[in-house]
């Protein structure tokens, strides 16, 4: 069988959930493994660039004529997302027109800042660790940030203006769906399904034994700071990576849905089914 070609990002909650899938020498199934940022993930995917990558799940319309969402390895935030960030304490974000730094075009976060901040429109796109530093050097007033920033952005002086995913869960009385896990269509139903089990798997034995990854995840992590790692982890894998169930995939159908364009999908569109 060929190599399956698979893409993540290289951030905490990501490694956690592939380690085992990537370093068992017992699954019978070889990998090509490329780590990129999430944009990144997301530009690839609307080339059909890999077998199964992660995303935003905010992008997925992007490409969902070529790729289908698993129901495992979903990143959810409880009242917790991504923050906007300023170097001005109490910055009144309802009258602020500024520039905002932004981790992405297609990413959750931008889709929250057009649901909720829509009169933020001066947008400017940089990598998302990077954000931090800028908005501290003076580039911009506000940044837009995800990640494990969220737990380092005070160290640098910086204020919290809101927390998205806080607004969501308020909104919505749901949690908040950022990144998912996406396959080929194209890919045999058989391979989708052994594909999916192996990555339900993994999270569990990640989540029994995360000290069996931590070499793994700090190698690959931007952020060095095994508790920030730590808390990063603590905060986006637990029982919904495991298995999304109805209410995380509801989260997505709503999330998919706030955009008009896409309020006729179907969680029969979105989610690829399996039973193993």
């Amino acid at each position: 069988m060929s190599p399956v070609s698979l893409a993540i990002s290289p951030c905490p909650n990501d490694t956690l959930m592939f380690h085992d899938l990537l370093t068992s020498q017992e699954l019978g199934i070889q990998f090509n493994l490329e780590f990129a940022d999430i944009e990144e993930l997301n530009k690839g995917l609307q080339n059909s660039k890999w077998d199964m990558a992660k995303m935003s799940v905010a992008a997925y319309p992007l490409f969902m004529h070529d790729y289908e969402m698993l129901t495992t390895g979903m990143a959810m935030g409880f009242g917790n997302g991504p923050l906007l960030i300023s170097s001005v304490e109490n910055l009144d974000i309802d009258t602020y027109n500024g520039e905002i730094l932004i981790p992405g075009e297609n990413t959750t976060a931008n889709a929250l800042i057009k649901k909720y901040f829509p009169h933020l429109k001066n947008k400017r796109e940089m990598l998302f660790s990077d954000i931090p530093k800028a908005v501290t050097g003076g580039e911009a007033v506000l940044g837009l940030i995800i990640h494990e920033s969220r737990f380092t952005y005070m160290d640098l002086g910086l204020h919290k203006v809101a927390d998205l995913g806080e607004i969501w869960e308020k909104d919505m009385h749901l949690p908040l769906p950022l990144g998912a896990i996406v396959v080929k269509r194209s890919l045999p139903n058989e391979l989708k399904k052994n594909l999916a089990f192996l990555l339900k798997k993994s999270i569990e034995k990640g989540l029994e034994r995360p000290s069996d990854a931590m070499d793994f995840i700090l190698e690959n992590s931007s952020e060095k700071d095994i508790e920030v790692v730590k808390s990063h982890i603590d905060l986006y894998v637990n029982d919904f990576s495991i298995d999304a169930g109805e209410k995380g995939q509801n989260a997505v159908l709503h999330l998919l849905s706030s955009d008009t364009e896409n309020d006729s999908l179907t969680l029969q569109q979105i989610f690829f089914t399996w039973e193993k």
